[in-house]
């Protein structure tokens, strides 16, 4: 059988976008880890460690004859360590590139832009995977082809000519491609198509909300999914991060099952004061992974507790991690603070501080609140870059991150668009809008996102950067905003 050609778009008669998928070698003996599982049923292969004595082979036929193509291999289990994986041609051993793989969250995909010598000789070759550092095998979602709707995921060779990166963006969105594993990063892409659908109007985001709360629950509306370490997690909240996708799931279904445990956990992890946390950390996430859903499902069954509970979560938020100014990612068991101008820190304050905001309806008095979102909209702006973003550490001269950037500039869109800010915010938020265009691979998937932060601040600071849906998330509750 031919390698296969699926995922192609077509815009006013001429090519715009076209997947390459390769077969690709079994290996055998090289089972997946002990209690861990693919998500939504797909398909995956293993790259086993070095030293192994067999490595897959990928092999394409009918390949362009010209042009560069892009190679792209998604991630199907989580890591948690350092990988380097050889790109060789099959046949001479040549090495053509690497992937360098760090800390990398499931459906997180991984590209090598090749030269046109390159792409000819991997056509006429093929390549081997060869793992040269890491401790455990990677794996990377199969091909299968009767799965098309989600062929940038699956391995392939792009070729992109004329085409439309923003446009392609939205085609993205709207499609599985845009799934990311539930909790935080899930949210981020839920929010971004519910506010696309209200603001465009266009039925194919949300047909693809709907698709997206389909993978994670079953016909009895039972969760199903993997917890951040790729375990079989189905039925359980787990975390404080993992309860965002919740406020989109009450607007889409007000009396779901779901928030029974939600809100359950909600109750079991406060502290002393009233904070819902993990642990002992006070986290910004919770302003938006926790307060914005409570007060989504509080706001629509008129429960004053939880609309207070919410409420009290941005408050407490305000008190412990931001400090002379700066706003702070975590606030520690005996005061320490860590994480300082964090960009996505900052980003989940703002959108957790006025999506929350946005929702509440009741009668309690909130303007110190509002006054915070002034307050955290003027010291952010001071921050912004020539080119629209903000920095990794808004204060630090490090590399920006796309994603951070994006939620900084929707929070500021949403609070213009819900009468907490002046209007003249929105040129802000524009001039960062067009600044992550320049970010869009050709078929519209975002790039310069600071990798999940899971490789301590070092990997934060250092000029390391990926490609993330949740990234396009964010950049979708932006352009939603700015409608």
């Amino acid at each position: 059988m031919g390698s296969a050609t699926f995922g192609v778009s077509q815009e006013a008669g001429d090519s715009a976008i076209v997947y390459r998928h390769p077969e690709i070698t079994k290996l055998s003996g090289i089972p997946l880890a002990e209690g861990k599982r693919l998500p939504f049923g797909w398909n995956a292969f293993p790259v086993p460690v070095t030293g192994a004595s067999q490595n897959p082979v990928l092999k394409w036929n009918d390949l362009p004859s010209t042009g560069k193509g892009r190679l792209r291999f998604t991630i199907a289990v989580d890591l948690r360590e350092l990988i380097a994986i050889d790109v060789r041609l099959a046949e001479s051993g040549e090495k053509i590139g690497e992937l360098d793989i760090r800390f990398a969250p499931v459906l997180e995909p991984f590209e090598l832009i090749l030269t046109e010598e390159q792409t000819r000789a991997v056509a006429a070759e093929g390549i081997s995977l060869v793992m040269t550092k890491g401790e455990n095998p990677v794996w990377f979602f199969h091909v299968d082809s009767d799965r098309k709707d989600h062929a940038a995921l699956q391995p392939h060779l792009l070729f992109a000519e004329k085409t439309d990166s923003l446009s392609e963006f939205y085609k993205q969105m709207a499609s599985p491609v845009s799934l990311q594993p539930w909790g935080w990063m899930e949210g981020c892409v839920m929010d971004g198509l519910y506010d696309l659908f209200h603001a465009k109007g266009e039925a194919r985001f949300e047909k693809a909300l709907h698709s997206h709360v389909g993978y994670f629950f079953d016909e009895k509306k039972r969760l199903i999914y993997e917890d951040p370490k790729s375990r079989p997690n189905d039925g359980i909240v787990s975390d404080i991060e993992s309860t965002l996708p919740n406020a989109i799931i009450a607007k889409l279904d007000p009396g779901h099952p779901v928030f029974k445990k939600v809100i359950e956990f909600w109750m079991s992890h406060q502290d002393e004061e009233g904070c819902v946390r993990d642990g002992g950390t006070t986290s910004a996430e919770g302003s938006y992974t926790i307060a914005y859903p409570m007060m989504v499902i509080g706001s629509q069954r008129n429960d004053q507790s939880l609309i207070e509970l919410a409420l009290k979560q941005l408050r407490l938020r305000r008190e412990r991690l931001i400090h002379n100014e700066d706003c702070w990612l975590r606030y520690h068991r005996g005061g320490n603070r860590s994480f300082q101008n964090w960009a996505r820190g900052t980003a989940w304050y703002s959108l957790g501080l006025v999506r929350t905001l946005s929702e509440f309806k009741g009668d309690q008095d909130i303007a110190d609140l509002k006054t915070e979102v002034e307050r955290f909209a003027a010291w952010v702006r001071g921050y912004q870059k020539e080119n629209g973003l903000w920095n990794c550490f808004l204060h630090e001269e490090v590399p920006s991150d796309t994603s951070g950037s994006a939620g900084i500039a929707a929070a500021l869109a949403i609070a213009v668009k819900n009468g907490l800010l002046p209007d003249e915010y929105l040129e802000v938020s524009r001039k960062t809008f067009a600044g992550l265009e320049a970010y869009l691979t050709p078929d519209g998937l975002l790039t310069g996102v600071a990798q999940s932060n899971r490789g301590g601040q070092a990997l934060q600071q250092s000029d390391y950067r990926v490609i993330s849906q949740m990234g396009m998330g964010l950049v979708a509750q932006l352009a939603a905003a700015l409608e």
